[in-house]
């Protein structure tokens, strides 16, 4: 007879709880989940939401306070129909520019030879890293009617020697239209060039043997299938355009050209600040920026109909070295002779345009570094622009796992947080600048004189950036992967952790680094917040402008675009060349 023996069973002490087992399980988000993750999903989203939005709100709602007498008074701002018109004018000007500019670029890229091709889509874009005002000042370096250098050389020809000024005037609207185009263009190539990628070469290849010219080919086949990234791409860049800032404010101002943006700017130079006449200003720009979003929505309808099938990878199959040539010659234009201008200056005596009797001192170079202003003004640009990178990277992993589902969020969440992150975008520089400035000067933020209000600007201008490459590196993984992780046993932090966050490593380098680009020689926020003893690299530019001390503005100019490519070699260093790539 077998006798069979049973294992006494210890049971569990009764103090033991549910939530102690899943603590003990280490399954963090079914703890939330049982005990309000819901909840706590929307106090975080309306928490995010409060804090972006509300401002935003708050300042605009200025604007109908007291009967709307603020939007009634616009009829007596003085020549507003003028500052409508050039708004509207620039934005469309540099828009077309831009996108002339970018798919002419996009097309030579694709017939770069394949060895060259990444070096080659890197430059068009060269021009997002230099600081704006770093090129501004140089195209003023070069051509200011009496004393730039390029029309100095200009005036020696035969037929121009009579000329006491020009031939070329910078502060016309013409120069600023193709200026702010240049500047644009980076931005649409990198739309336009991303969408040439995903054209199938067979469809042109398939032209082309039932004769199509390459011209033919390009019209009716090619520029069709860009027209989602095409549209998307035109629609940022009038955004963008209308709310230029700095242009118009250091090459406008000369001659009287104003525009929406400079004209809200001299209002905010008196005392008091008068926030609902800027708040009724700057109503025209939201509403054209609604505007031109439903239009995108309509022009381009439904984007499954530019889907193509097949192996895409180049709508090109002819190389050749000379499209490479024009790429370098059209970067060395508009990149590095404006540094070269910067250069001249701030190593030059003295700034008057003659190039045939040049001599050299560092002695604006010397006065300007050991002035306490500009050193000051480094290490804030630097401090304040990592701390808010630093707030906002985690901010956009978290949105970056709700919205592409890697988190199962409630329906709503994803909706709220799609509008906070993509919010600022709508809001041109300046007016968020002013936003900013009248919600968090006030009690009980009272952060008026201090850096962190600048940190708080910045948030808002980057909070958008943090999202796309982290999003773009997740909603390419097929969902299968974290499916997995799953079913073997991992709980969902535990998948963020070991399967999502490595993922997304490249789009965070990639964030970080459009971050630190754009905070690193913002103008518009930071002249926006400024305020006397508190300086980073944008104001400290702007009162050496105001002074009229030009060597040491280029000085400056160049301080700034070393901190920015010092900034960018940094985190390309600690996340790879795929942080360049990614931006």
């Amino acid at each position: 007879m077998t006798t069979t023996t049973t294992k006494p069973t210890t049971s569990k002490p009764a103090t033991t709880s549910a939530i102690d087992e899943d603590l003990t399980r280490g399954s963090l988000p079914t703890l939330l989940d049982r005990y309000g993750g819901k909840a706590a999903w929307y106090v975080f989203a309306l928490g995010l939401a409060l804090f972006v939005l509300a401002p935003i709100v708050l300042f605009y709602s200025r604007a109908f306070g007291d009967g709307a007498a603020a939007v009634r008074n616009l009829t007596d701002v003085p020549n507003l129909a003028t500052i409508l018109f050039n708004t509207v004018v620039l934005a469309a000007g540099a828009t077309v520019v831009a996108g002339v500019l970018a798919v002419a670029l996009a097309v030579l890229v694709m017939r770069v030879p394949i060895r060259w091709r990444g070096f080659a889509a890197f430059l068009p874009q060269l021009g997002l890293v230099i600081p704006p005002v770093a090129t501004i000042v140089g195209w003023i370096f070069i051509f200011a009617p009496t004393v730039g250098y390029g029309n100095t050389l200009l005036r020696s020809l035969p037929f121009l020697g009579r000329m006491s000024e020009g031939p070329i005037d910078v502060y016309s609207m013409p120069a600023i239209i193709l200026i702010t185009g240049t500047e644009l263009a980076g931005i649409v190539f990198a739309f336009v060039f991303a969408r040439l990628h995903e054209i199938s070469g067979s469809l042109v290849a398939a032209a082309k043997l039932s004769g199509a010219s390459a011209f033919r080919s390009f019209t009716t086949i090619t520029l069709p299938l860009l027209r989602p990234s095409l549209v998307a791409a035109l629609v940022v860049a009038f955004l963008l355009g209308l709310g230029q800032f700095t242009a118009p404010l250091l090459l406008g101002s000369a001659d009287g050209i104003d525009v929406l943006t400079t004209e809200i700017f001299h209002i905010r130079e008196k005392f008091p600040i008068d926030y609902a006449a800027t708040a009724a200003l700057g109503l025209p720009l939201l509403v054209l920026g609604i505007g031109s979003i439903l239009l995108q929505r309509a022009v381009i309808g439904d984007q499954r109909r530019y889907v193509t099938q097949g192996v895409g990878g180049s709508v090109s199959t002819q190389t050749s070295r000379w499209a490479l040539a024009a790429v370098v010659f059209y970067t060395f234009i508009t990149c590095i002779v404006p540094l070269l201008a910067i250069t001249l200056v701030a190593f030059s005596p003295f700034w008057n345009g003659d190039l045939t009797d040049m001599s050299f001192t560092t002695k604006h170079v010397e006065t300007t570094l050991a002035n306490p202003i500009v050193t000051g003004a480094v290490w804030n640009s630097i401090t304040v622009s990592i701390i808010a990178a630093l707030v906002v990277l985690p901010l956009g992993f978290i949105g970056a796992l709700v919205m592409s589902g890697v988190v199962k969020a409630p329906r709503p969440i994803q909706y709220i947080l799609d509008f906070v992150f993509v919010g600022p975008l709508a809001v041109p520089r300046a007016m968020l600048g002013l936003a900013v400035l009248y919600v968090f000067l006030r009690p009980p933020f009272n952060l008026y004189g201090t850096l962190a209000l600048f940190v708080v600007g910045y948030i808002f201008i980057v909070l958008p950036f943090s999202l796309r490459s982290q999003h773009a590196s997740l909603v390419g993984v097929h969902s299968s992967l974290f499916e997995a992780a799953k079913v073997c046993g991992a709980s969902q932090l535990r998948t963020i952790l070991d399967v999502a966050l490595p993922l997304t490593k490249r789009g965070m380098a990639a964030s970080l680094a459009v971050m630190l680009v754009l905070l690193s020689h913002d103008f518009a926020v930071s002249v926006m917040l400024r305020s006397p003893g508190n300086h980073v690299m944008g104001t400290a530019i702007y009162e050496f402008w105001e002074g009229g001390v030009y060597p040491q503005v280029a000085v400056m100019a160049l301080v700034m675009s070393g901190v920015t490519g010092i900034l960018l070699a940094l985190t390309v260093w600690v996340g790879g060349r795929s942080a360049l790539q990614n931006m």
